[in-house]
């Protein structure tokens, strides 16, 4: 009578799952943190990579929208399927001419089209020679980007022709610092220009490839006199903020295709050029955080193997639980809970493991990871997964046994 009434009041409840919890975890510290170490580097690798990957992006948007969304950018060679630039058709002879940029200029709705010549060779101060990237460019270039001047102007309309220049914020430190600019000059192929303004120093950034910081601009029709007809090695077109970007993308290729009679080109729109810096992102993101993701496979893996042991090492207390009227259904909730838990421990110290190591990488780094309420919420997502997948078996096992020969086990 008295185990009947035993077996129809014994019910376990959250608080019992709770205290048992507490019980294994103190019982086996060292297993259980074992364990946890597992998800801990899974989860924390995998969201310090997605915090990461997170944060170029948005680097890469910034860095792409400091051109404008009103911007087009004419490269030399035809984009492939996936709208990227041929890298090695935008090198050696151009496509790209004097009458594109003309006719160009004439299509409604572009405000202006700007050759841009790239002049290779040296920059020179006295005997000294410097690493710097010299770009022919018309007037109207200060207006593209944020090209912010620090120091003296810009050059202006009618000194197209003549032989001045602007240098970025660093290679504009380094030949000139805090000295005057009255009087000073750079050479460039041993052709002497003369400085009129230094840009302001631009936000850092992981993404550029290039440092616009030791660009020095000179005007397009000075490089083509100085340089023997410098070729044109890109045009931006500056477009009308109230006209659609596509239409006017249409309108710019059929007028390059009727110049050029084929495809040699390239029109790269602000959606376009987000795009094609995406898709290329997402792959080589995806294949990352594939391979971080193998670990908390292995941890899952772990925490089976642990249950496992822990089902063998408990089944007489399974035994006894049963004969007072434990439930099947109450012993498999106790040792699938026991999973998760491990996996939201792992969970949790993986998450401030990600949060610490992001907070040094922004600082020590030129990276700024971002991690967002939705990525933390999905990496708890997944260890929650984790605990019932990899739970599961050892939870059914201990359900399955029979009390009789679970108290007879030693």
């Amino acid at each position: 009578m008295s185990a009947s009434r035993a077996r129809v009041t014994y019910r376990m409840d959250l608080r019992d799952i709770h205290l048992l919890l507490a019980r294994s975890f103190a019982e086996n510290r060292l297993r259980a943190g074992l364990t946890v170490i597992g998800v801990v580097i899974g989860v924390g690798s995998v969201l310090l990579l997605v915090a990461i990957g997170a944060g170029v992006r948005e680097d890469i948007t910034r860095q792409v929208d400091k051109l404008g969304s009103n911007v087009a950018i004419i490269v030399p060679g035809k984009l492939s399927s996936t709208g990227q630039p041929d890298g090695m058709s935008m090198l050696g002879i151009s496509s790209l001419t004097v009458k594109d940029v003309d006719d160009l200029s004439r299509i409604a709705g572009v405000r202006a089209a700007i050759p841009i010549s790239f002049v290779t060779g040296s920059v020179e101060t006295g005997n000294e020679s410097h690493a710097a990237m010299v770009l022919g460019a018309d007037h109207r270039m200060a207006s593209v980007g944020t090209n912010r001047i620090a120091r003296g102007r810009f050059y202006r309309g009618t000194e197209d022709s003549e032989r001045v220049c602007v240098l970025g914020a660093e290679i504009g430190d380094e030949l000139v610092g805090k000295k005057r600019l009255a009087g000073r000059t750079i050479s460039v192929r041993g052709v002497p220009f003369r400085i009129v303004g230094i840009l302001a120093r631009d936000e850092e950034s992981a993404f550029a490839q290039v440092s616009f910081a030791r660009a020095v601009y000179i005007p397009w029709q000075a490089s083509r006199t100085a340089f023997n007809g410098a070729q044109i090695n890109r045009i931006i077109v500056q477009t009308d903020y109230q006209t659609d970007p596509d239409t006017i993308a249409g309108s710019l290729q059929r007028v390059l295709l009727r110049n050029h009679g084929r495809e040699d080109f390239g029109v790269l729109t602000y959606r376009k050029l987000l795009g094609a810096i995406y898709h290329v992102f997402n792959i080589v993101t995806a294949l990352i955080i594939g391979i971080s993701a193998i670990s908390l496979l292995v941890a899952g893996i772990g925490i089976m193997n642990v249950m496992l042991v822990t089902v063998t090492e408990r089944t007489r207390e399974i035994g006894i639980r049963m004969a007072m009227g434990a439930r099947r259904s109450d012993i498999f909730s106790q040792f699938l809970a026991e999973a998760i838990a491990l996996s939201l421990t792992g969970g949790v110290l993986g998450v401030a493991l990600a949060f610490g190591v992001s907070r040094i990488v922004d600082v020590m780094t030129t990276l700024h990871p971002i991690i967002t309420p939705g990525a933390i919420l999905l990496a708890f997502g997944v260890c929650v997964i984790v605990g019932i997948v990899f739970g599961t078996a050892p939870a059914v096992r201990a359900s399955r046994l029979s009390p009789v020969d679970a108290l007879r086990f030693e």
